[in-house]
């Protein structure tokens, strides 16, 4: 094990806990119980991430001698798997579910199954499953995964809610996953290719993003109820 990854293992599991329990005082039992669920499928959703992974390795496709290989290797073998993973779960096994009334609960789900989806990829990660090539620290990198893909997840999740209540479905999930690939495919050229300086303006702007998304999908809330 990586050394002072015991620590990191907490961070996804202790804000799905949190999660957990705010909507268990304001939600239904079964949303409750939905939210649960989504945790645990989100963990399983990395099984797409591991093939990919796997099949990319015995491609040899993860040797980043060049640009082409490393810009590959962040946005499809690591963004593209991953994401794809998340997305089928909430996709597919929740956001029809009749708990899900608002934008808001689809964000909140696929949050949900980002923290699912971090809380195993760290395991994995602590144990050096991934052969993962950073300049930074591992335990910084860790530190920052959790955060980077509840950013995420937001940005999927707005887009796979607009496309349950505005009834677009396949352009709006389409915009959503692959928002979510984009974005997470330059958090990870970022860190493959130690440019900080990127990494720095990237997050900034994307805080921004999901910030304005959140806003858009509270509005969307408030006009359905007018």
């Amino acid at each position: 094990m990586r050394p002072n990854a015991n620590i990191t293992l907490i961070i996804a599991p202790l804000v799905a806990v949190v999660m957990y329990l705010y909507f268990r005082k304001r939600a239904s039992a079964g949303f409750s119980r939905l939210l649960l669920l989504s945790y645990l499928a989100g963990g399983a959703g990395i099984l797409i991430f591991l093939a990919a992974e796997a099949i990319s390795s015995r491609l040899g496709l993860n040797d980043l001698g060049n640009l082409k290989r490393t810009l590959f290797y962040s946005f499809i073998t690591i963004g593209g798997s991953a994401e794809l993973g998340k997305f089928i779960v909430l996709r597919y096994f929740f956001v029809n579910k009749e708990e899900i009334r608002k934008p808001m609960d689809v964000i909140t789900f696929s949050i949900m199954i980002a923290l699912g989806f971090s809380t195993m990829a760290l395991f994995l990660f602590a144990f050096n499953v991934f052969g993962i090539r950073l300049q930074l620290p591992p335990i910084l990198y860790a530190y920052i995964f959790v955060p980077a893909n509840i950013l995420f997840s937001v940005i999927m999740g707005f887009f796979v809610g607009m496309a349950k209540f505005l009834k677009a479905r396949i352009v709006y999930s389409l915009t959503g996953l692959m928002g979510a690939v984009f974005f997470h495919g330059i958090f990870n050229f970022c860190l493959l290719t130690s440019d900080f300086k990127l990494l720095s303006v990237f997050s900034f702007g994307s805080t921004i993003i999901v910030f304005v998304l959140g806003i858009k999908a509270a509005m969307s809330v408030a006009e359905q109820s007018d």
